[in-house]
């Protein structure tokens, strides 16, 4: 109970209040279009939902770098998602107009849709081991069904997949490819430490799920 707690403050402080307080100073606009509060709700449930799903554990193999990435990662995102509000207003709405879409709206919202989904599954499929912290316990095992047994990183997918939702939602596109290229930078830095430990903690084992599995997209990356 103590530790649900916990996760409920946290989550209300930094999902909820923190992002809120910049978008009702600078973009107050989001709040009366259905698109751009359909996808607000939607990112608090699914952020809420993995919050609740992950496990915590006292233990921690720090990595000071991509603590850092995303530690920036979530304090800027409020900014970023102002910076692809404005930059569809100023510039993406008399360059390209064809562009400035609610059909790209809500393409982009049923991308981000899957992909919180796709993190969901992904999280409550890993169990207990689904942390998020570069560790393997004692009674760890190698999972490689459901979701794992197509792609490796499925909650990394999803994230992926989540910043291509989000620049389409807003109609970005200067904004996407920016955050999607930076996201993919952090992701594949911190995909190799983690395949590293699972290497060196199954070895062979491991090795053999790589050859039947993807990094990141089904059958393909």
């Amino acid at each position: 109970m103590k530790d649900i707690s916990k996760k409920i403050i946290l989550f209300v402080i930094l999902q909820i209040i923190y992002p809120n307080i910049f978008y009702i100073l600078l973009v107050p606009e989001i709040y009366t279009v259905s698109i751009y509060v359909l996808y607000l709700l939607t990112n608090y449930i699914t952020a809420f939902a993995d919050t609740l799903i992950r496990p915590l554990t006292k233990e921690r193999n720090p990595s000071k770098i991509y603590d850092f990435l995303i530690l920036l990662m979530f304090m800027s995102s409020p900014f970023l998602l102002i910076a692809a509000f404005y930059e569809n207003m100023l510039l993406i709405s008399s360059i390209l107009p064809f562009w400035d879409n609610y059909i790209v709206s809500y393409i982009g919202f049923v991308i981000y849709l899957s992909a919180g989904i796709l993190v969901i599954v992904g999280r409550v499929q890993l169990g207990k081991f689904g942390s998020g912290e570069l560790i393997t316990e004692e009674d760890h095992e190698l999972y490689t069904e459901g979701v794992y047994k197509h792609i490796r990183n499925p909650m990394y997918s999803g994230s992926l997949l989540a910043v291509i939702g989000f620049g389409l939602v807003f109609r970005s596109i200067i904004t996407l490819l920016f955050v999607s290229i930076f996201y993919f930078i952090v992701f594949k830095m911190r995909i190799n430490e983690e395949e590293r430990l699972l290497y060196e903690t199954f070895g062979e084992e491991f090795t053999n799920y790589k050859k039947k599995s993807k990094k990141l997209i089904p059958f393909i990356y």
